[in-house]
């Protein structure tokens, strides 16, 4: 994973921009706390100066969410992350169980526009997917939801076995990245108003698994009656599904 890196050079950038307001928790080895840093350093961007530099936007506040930050990854060719202003640690903060956490998986979705404009061509809708890493294999602890081109050898078989799931969490008919998934649809033909935190939370794993061990990913796709909508993954082996992604957006 090259995150910790990037981020650490977005802070140098957001110390030079922000000199006046810079500090010593500004430089040298963020850790796993860089990220929530950046952020603080793009909201102070943005209310003082008006710009959403080092992020590529800032919505300090937004209908369905307490505000988010989208921020391209400079050491991938088309990959972007979502992440709340308010100082949540993962998948297993409670606050995203909430509905006022709801509408940052809309805007991750719709968050695929710029994949596009990265790539500079137009993807099909399941070409692009969104996944968040467990505690174990993240290098993070500020939640953020990647948005990036989906494996083709992934899509292919929720392409094949996509339309069997319904709205019942059941393991996926099939591993994916050598992982063992369950699945779900969600018969919507996007994520306004779908709580994906609550859903994974509500898991028969979840309340087997702490909830830090869980990692999810959610891919757009056909349902059984033909409908669009999304298939819905997650599994509780503390993994990244990150993995499922395309960094280098083959074959797309």
């Amino acid at each position: 994973m090259r995150l910790l890196g990037w981020i650490n050079g977005l802070l140098i950038a957001a110390a030079v921009l922000v000199g006046s307001i810079a500090n010593a928790s500004l430089a040298g080895n963020f850790g796993r706390d860089a990220l929530r840093q950046v952020i603080g350093a793009c909201v102070l961007s943005k209310s003082t100066l008006g710009l959403s530099f080092p992020c590529a936007d800032v919505a300090l506040d937004a209908p369905g969410s307490k505000g988010h930050v989208l921020i391209r990854s400079p050491g991938f060719q088309s990959e972007f992350l979502v992440a709340p202003l308010t100082p949540l640690d993962g998948i297993e903060s409670p606050e995203l169980q909430d509905p006022a956490a709801t509408g940052l998986w809309q805007v991750a979705w719709s968050s695929r526009a710029e994949v596009e404009k990265a790539l500079g061509r137009p993807l099909a809708r399941g070409a692009v997917a969104l996944a968040v890493n467990a505690h174990g294999t993240r290098t993070q602890d500020h939640f953020h939801i990647h948005i990036d081109c989906l494996r083709q050898s992934v899509g292919s078989m929720l392409a094949a076995k996509g339309a069997t799931l319904t709205d019942a969490w059941r393991k996926f008919p099939g591993r994916l990245m050598g992982e063992t998934y369950w699945a779900r649809a969600i018969a919507n033909p996007d994520l306004s108003g779908v709580n994906i935190a609550d859903l994974v939370a509500g898991a028969p794993p979840g309340g087997k698994t702490p909830l830090d061990h869980a990692t999810v990913a959610i891919a757009a796709g056909k349902l059984a009656d033909g409908s669009d909508g999304f298939y819905l993954l997650a599994n509780w082996n503390n993994s990244s599904a990150e993995r499922l992604l395309d960094h280098d957006c083959k074959a797309r």
